[in-house]
């Protein structure tokens, strides 16, 4: 099963208007015959077609998944239990009191290619402990010593990287 997306079919269709052949185009695009068939005839996206059928708004997605964003900048990305339980919730202010559906969240992932499901990783509560203005000092003066490695070669990274969850082990959300 190939996999093309919506920008593929567009400039597939963009060169049908340009006079290109439709097997040369769907070749060139990787995208089905029969899809861009179909759109020639009327027929609309999987996601335009079905967009009534959504829970939340484009609008309301778009926000959480800007929220996921933020969160994760923060160094505290959510977790799938914690999107459902916004998504939830931002359900019933509006009145909807169904439940998500068992693979909500999974399927909301894969409508925002911004995001995606990853492993967190704690954060040694040591390695927090030991920043301290003291430590970063200290190590400032240390780079006074090294003459050999210039200043525009210096920074600083921390190997461990960002705490990509609030300090659990397991799967979050967060950017690409």
């Amino acid at each position: 099963m190939t996999t093309y997306t919506e920008d593929d079919v567009q400039n597939a269709l963009k060169d049908l208007e340009y006079g290109v052949a439709l097997a040369t185009a769907a070749t060139r695009h990787r995208v089905p015959r029969n899809t861009l068939r179909g759109r020639l005839q009327g027929a609309q996206s999987h996601g335009h077609a079905h967009g009534d059928q959504q829970r939340l708004t484009a609008v309301q997605e778009e926000q959480l998944k800007l929220w996921i964003l933020r969160q994760e900048a923060l160094g505290y990305a959510p977790t799938h239990a914690q999107i459902r339980s916004i998504a939830s919730g931002v359900l019933q202010r509006g009145g909807d009191h169904q439940p998500l559906g068992r693979k909500w969240s999974t399927h909301f992932v894969k409508r925002h290619p911004a995001i995606k499901t990853k492993l967190g990783r704690r954060t040694n509560w040591e390695r927090i402990n030991a920043a301290t203005p003291d430590n970063i000092k200290h190590l400032f003066q240390l780079y006074t010593t090294v003459s050999w490695i210039p200043p525009r070669r210096r920074y600083n990274a921390d190997e461990g990287g960002i705490m990509e969850g609030q300090g659990i082990n397991g799967l979050v959300i967060g950017s690409l």
